[in-house]
């Protein structure tokens, strides 16, 4: 016979009018911390991200250490790159939880933390370095948008690699700075967009490498590319194009205006 059998109705009350309270206790103050840890991370990417934007090539490699200082870099030969995530998702138990439920049940879970605050999101930043000095510069990040993943990638190297293109002949504007959409196929699926810069790029398109912070601290999510990158709406208008592609998901309301 079980000790809990044993004990008197009262004393069980009192324990299990304890226990409930505990879990009332612990579940807000565990929300409180990830979200505090959350808001953080945020403001340590928005960091970096402003330090990272103000480089330009032959800087020093130095540049690029305190630009991303607070997250680990991974050296292989004259390669630096570190990644950095949403605070609430740096902690093991939960990617545990989310790998043992279902996929319905798993995806469900993300939709819920996403809305309630905790929303994923990740910021990769990488450089190559010869001589000392900075050759190349690059930042890729995703986020899980309002209706879709989102993605937003920038790089500022010497020339435009047209080979990663296909060896197109571009337009002056393209040669200059490149710009492109591209798809996301994780779940949920999405879309993103490149800016290469090179040294003749203008202001304008070096600003429309600029990401919306507040799309990483949002319980709505950003909407559409348009919303993650702002700035380069008035570039694609002066060189009378558009973001290249499409997804199933509903139009963004800034895309509509």
């Amino acid at each position: 016979m079980s000790r809990w059998r044993l004990l008197p109705q009262a004393k069980k009350g009192r324990i299990a009018a304890a226990v409930v309270a505990t879990l009332i206790m612990t579940f807000p103050a565990a929300y409180l911390f990830l979200l505090a840890e959350e808001r953080y991370s945020v403001w340590q990417a928005s960091k970096m991200l402003d330090a990272l934007e103000a480089i330009r090539l032959g800087d020093p490699a130095r540049k690029f250490e305190q630009a991303v200082r607070g997250c680990e870099i991974e050296r292989a030969n004259a390669n630096y790159g570190c990644t950095v995530t949403a605070g609430a998702w740096r902690f093991g138990p939960l990617w545990i939880l989310m790998s043992k439920l279902p996929n319905d049940r798993s995806y469900e879970l993300g939709q819920l933390l996403n809305r309630s605050g905790l929303r994923y999101w990740s910021l990769s930043a990488s450089s190559t370095v010869q001589g000392g000095q900075i050759q190349s510069v690059s930042v890729h990040s995703f986020v899980a948008g309002r209706d879709e993943a989102l993605g937003a990638s920038w790089a500022i190297t010497e020339r435009v690699p047209g080979h990663h293109y296909g060896l197109r002949v571009w337009s002056a504007d393209q040669e200059r700075t490149y710009m492109g959409w591209y798809h996301i196929t994780s779940v949920p699926s999405g879309e993103g967009f490149t800016v290469h810069a090179t040294p003749a790029s203008t202001k304008k398109d070096l600003d429309a490498r600029r990401i919306n912070r507040s799309c990483l601290f949002s319980s709505r999510g950003c909407d559409g590319l348009c919303e993650l990158l702002p700035d380069v709406v008035p570039v694609l208008k002066e060189r009378g194009s558009s973001w290249g592609g499409g997804t199933g998901a509903t139009p963004a309301k800034c895309d509509l205006r």
